[in-house]
């Protein structure tokens, strides 16, 4: 499993002294561009071919608050999403305290790739279907 490391930064933090909830969704934004980048995913090449990734859904459970100057970590993992037959694919991720191991906050985060080179059509690209866990869910392409 991908993960980043992290820590509390006092700017992140609400009048109540835990981290307020909006920054969840930027770590977990920066966790999944940095496991893109290293499993070969390229933003910039795939957008120069008009194949543009997007998220779609993004869905956070919150645990427990982090607080000021805490360690932390981001996991994220690519899974496949495929509810009514549309064409997604979801990153699974978790907040965990680095000294505890403890869960703070849980995410699904549903992506979706758009072909601008074939009338705007949304598809699983190989590369992130190759990545999906041994036994994937099916992947369909999106009715017409």
């Amino acid at each position: 499993m991908f993960k980043v490391d992290f820590e509390v930064r006092d700017n992140e933090l609400d009048a109540q002294g835990v981290v307020n909830n909006a920054n969840y969704f930027i770590y977990m934004a920066h966790a999944r561009h940095k496991y893109l980048h290293d499993i070969g995913i390229d933003f910039s090449e795939m957008t120069a071919n008009k194949q543009n990734l997007f998220l779609v859904s993004a869905n956070i459970e919150y645990k427990r608050p982090l607080r000021a100057n805490e360690k932390f970590y981001v996991t994220c993992k690519l899974v496949p999403f495929n509810p009514g037959g549309k064409v997604r694919f979801a990153f699974d991720q978790e907040v965990r305290k680095i000294d505890t191991d403890e869960l703070m906050a849980k995410g699904l985060n549903v992506g979706v790739c758009v072909d601008g080179n074939n009338r705007n059509r949304a598809y699983v690209p190989e590369k992130i279907k190759a990545l999906f866990p041994l036994a994937p869910l099916p992947i369909q392409d999106e009715p017409e």
